[in-house]
C-alpha cells in the first residue's frame, strides 16, 4: 500500500488491493473549497464488475459529504464508464475533521458480456483470465487514486481520530474481521438512555454480522439488530446500519457483536459500506445526564447448569435424569432448528420420569430469532417444576447443528441443545440425578418400549385386587388404523379389555403418523398380557420419517394409579 502526502495542503490514497479499503483523515481549520481529482476504474472480473471508487466521510456526524459512486449507481452508468474514469470535483466543506476512502470491490450488478472494454480487453484477460495479482498492482492499480486539495488541509491521523469517537462509548468493537464474537458487559444505576450506532451484515430473511444485548442476570434478550430495525448503510445491499436509542431499567447487560465467515473489515466480498470502521458496535450514553448513570460493570453471580446438553452434533439424542427434591423455579434456555413447516428439526423437551408425560418443550411459534439463519431459533423460558423425577432430551436431525452448519451459525452456537439452571443459588443442593437409561418407576407394572420392525412382545402381569391404571402407548398410525400397536388381554376371561384406538390417540411429534395415548381404566383383579406388535417399517432406530418427540417410549407402559 502507498499512501503519500504531496504536499501540506494536498492528500493522496490509492494503491488499493481488490477486497479492501483503505482510510486516510485530515482536518480542515476552516471552511473551505475541496478540490478532489483521481482515477477510478470499471473491470471485468469473470463475470462480475470490479469498480475502484472513493469517497468523503465527516467524522464527526458519520455522513458521507462526497461520493464517487453517485454518477455511476445504475447499470447504464456502469456501462457508460467502463475501463478507467477520470474524477473531478469541487465541494465546499465547513470546517471539521474527514476521512478519505478509497476501495476495488465487487459491485451488485454481474457482468452481462455484451459490452466489451475493447482498449483494455487484452490487458484485462491477462490479469483476470490468470488471477495474477501482481500482475494486476504493475499494470492498472498504481494508475488508480483519490487525491484531495485545499486550503489549511492537512493530515491527521485516523486513530486519533477514531479514539475522539469512541471516548465517551460504555462499549465497543470496530473494524471487525469474520468470525469474531465480542462481548462487553456495562451496568447502569437507573433507567437509561443509550445510542446504539452498528454497521452490520443482513437481509430480509437473514441477519448475517450484527449486535445483541441481554440482560446479564436473566439472560432475556433486551435488544437485537434485525433487518427491520436498520437501514442501507451505502455499497452492497447487504450493508445494514443502525442508529437507534433505547431505554434500559437500573441493571447491568452484556452487548455482543458476532460476524459471520466473510463480508467483514480485513476483506469485502461486496462493495464496503459508507462507513467500514464502524463494522461492529459502539454503544454511547444518550446525553451527558444519561452518562451519569454508568457505574462500573457488576457482573452477575454464574451458577452451574443443572443441566447441560450443549453442542449437540447431527443425528443426536442425548439425554440426562435429574431429580428436584422440592419445587423448584428453573431457568430453560433452548436453542435449535427450525423446519420449513415451521416445527422443529433440532429441539429440547423434558419429561416426567414416572409418568412419560413432557412438562416442558421447544415450540417454534413461542422461539424467537437466535442470529445467523433465520432458522436458528432460541427460547429462553421460567418454569416451576414440582419435586419428582425428570428426564431432558435434546434431538437433531441430519443437518445444521453445531459444528456442521449448513446455514449462518446461530449466535451463541456453544449453547445449541438444553440449558436448566435453579433460578435460586439455595435450590442448587436439592438436585440429584439418575442413570435414565435404566430407570424404572416404582408403580409401574409393564414396560415395554424401543420397539424395533416386526417385533412382536408380550408381557404378564397380575392384579389381587380391583385397580385403576394408567396406560402409555406410543406407535404408528394412519389413515384410521394403528400399524405398530398395543392391546391387554384377560387371560382369565381370554377378551381383549382394552386396545389401542386409532381415533383415541394424539400426535407424539415428528411425522404425523406418530401417534400417542394416555389412558386410564380399571381392571379388575386376575391374570392379564400385554401385547405389542409392529410391522416392517418406522420404528426405534430404524425411522423412515421424523421420529416421535419420546422415541424410547415407543411401545407401551402400564402404571398403578391407585
Amino acid at each position: 500500500m502507498t499512501c503519500y502526502l504531496v504536499q501540506a495542503q494536498t492528500l493522496t490514497i490509492g494503491d488499493v488491493n481488490p477486497h479492501t479499503v483503505d482510510v486516510r483523515a485530515f482536518n480542515l481549520s476552516q471552511s473551505t473549497d475541496v478540490e478532489i481529482t483521481g482515477t477510478g476504474g470499471i473491470f471485468r472480473d469473470d463475470y462480475k464488475l470490479l469498480v475502484y471508487y472513493g469517497w468523503i466521510l465527516d467524522s464527526k456526524t458519520r455522513k458521507v459529504v462526497w461520493h464517487a459512486y453517485d454518477d455511476i449507481r445504475d447499470k447504464e452508468d456502469l456501462e457508460d464508464r467502463q475501463g478507467k474514469f477520470e474524477l473531478n470535483d469541487d465541494i465546499r466543506l465547513p470546517a471539521g475533521n474527514y476521512e478519505l476512502y478509497f476501495t476495488g470491490a465487487h459491485h451488485n450488478y454481474g457482468w452481462g458480456g455484451e459490452w466489451g472494454l475493447e482498449d483494455l480487453g487484452d490487458l484485462l484477460e491477462e490479469i483476470f483470465d490468470s488471477r495474477s495479482k501482481e500482475n494486476f498492482r504493475r499494470t492498472l492499480q498504481d494508475d488508480l487514486f483519490i487525491q484531495v486539495r485545499g486550503d489549511g488541509l492537512r493530515e491527521v491521523a485516523v486513530s486519533d481520530l477514531m479514539e475522539s469517537q469512541l471516548k465517551d462509548a460504555i462499549a465497543y468493537f470496530v473494524r471487525a474481521e469474520d468470525s469474531e464474537l465480542f462481548e462487553q458487559g456495562f451496568s447502569i444505576s437507573r433507567p437509561t438512555n443509550i445510542r446504539i450506532y452498528s454497521i452490520g451484515e443482513g437481509r430480509k430473511d437473514n441477519t448475517f454480522d450484527f449486535v445483541r444485548i441481554v440482560d446479564a442476570n436473566s439472560q432475556e434478550r433486551v435488544f437485537e439488530m434485525n433487518y427491520r430495525n436498520t437501514r442501507f448503510a451505502g455499497g452492497a445491499d447487504k450493508n445494514i446500519k443502525l442508529d437507534e436509542t433505547i431505554e434500559l431499567p437500573a441493571g447491568s447487560y452484556i452487548v455482543s457483536y458476532r460476524t459471520d465467515d466473510s463480508h467483514s473489515y480485513k476483506y469485502w466480498n461486496a462493495m464496503p459500506p459508507d462507513d467500514p470502521q464502524f463494522w461492529g458496535v459502539a454503544v454511547f450514553p444518550a446525553t451527558s445526564v444519561d452518562k451519569q448513570n454508568v457505574i462500573p460493570y457488576t457482573a452477575p453471580k454464574t451458577l452451574e447448569p443443572i443441566v447441560e446438553l450443549t453442542r449437540v452434533r447431527n443425528y443426536e439424542l442425548v439425554s440426562t435424569g435429574f431429580e428436584l427434591k422440592k419445587d423448584m423455579d428453573l431457568r430453560v434456555l433452548c436453542i435449535g432448528e427450525r423446519d420449513g413447516s415451521d416445527d422443529m428439526a433440532d429441539f429440547g423437551w423434558i419429561v416426567d420420569a414416572d409418568t412419560r408425560e413432557t412438562v416442558w418443550k421447544m415450540r417454534a411459534y413461542r422461539s424467537e430469532h437466535a442470529g445467523g439463519a433465520d432458522k436458528n431459533r432460541v427460547v429462553q423460558d421460567k418454569i416451576e417444576l414440582p419435586a419428582g423425577k425428570y428426564i431432558a432430551y435434546y434431538r437433531t436431525d441430519g443437518s445444521h447443528a453445531y459444528n456442521s452448519w449448513n446455514s449462518s451459525r446461530p449466535e451463541d452456537e456453544t449453547h445449541w441443545g438444553i440449558t436448566l439452571w435453579a433460578v435460586d443459588e439455595s435450590d442448587m443442593g436439592a438436585v440429584a440425578y439418575f442413570d435414565e437409561d435404566s430407570y424404572t418407576a416404582e408403580n409401574v407394572v409393564v414396560d415395554i418400549n424401543m420397539i424395533t420392525d416386526r417385533d412382536y412382545r408380550r408381557e404378564h402381569f397380575s392384579l389381587e385386587n380391583t385397580t385403576k391404571v394408567t396406560i402409555l402407548a406410543m406407535g404408528e398410525g394412519s389413515d384410521g388404523r394403528m400399524n405398530d400397536t398395543a392391546w391387554i388381554k384377560n387371560m382369565d376371561t381370554g377378551r381383549i379389555v382394552w386396545e389401542m384406538d386409532y381415533y383415541d390417540t394424539e400426535h407424539a411429534g415428528g411425522a404425523r403418523k406418530n401417534r400417542r395415548i394416555t389412558e386410564t381404566i380399571t381392571l379388575p383383579s386376575g391374570e392379564y398380557n400385554v401385547y405389542y406388535e409392529s410391522d416392517g417399517s418406522h420404528s426405534f432406530t430404524r425411522w423412515n420419517a421424523p421420529p416421535p418427540d419420546d422415541p424410547q417410549s415407543y411401545g407401551v407402559r402400564i402404571l398403578v394409579t391407585e
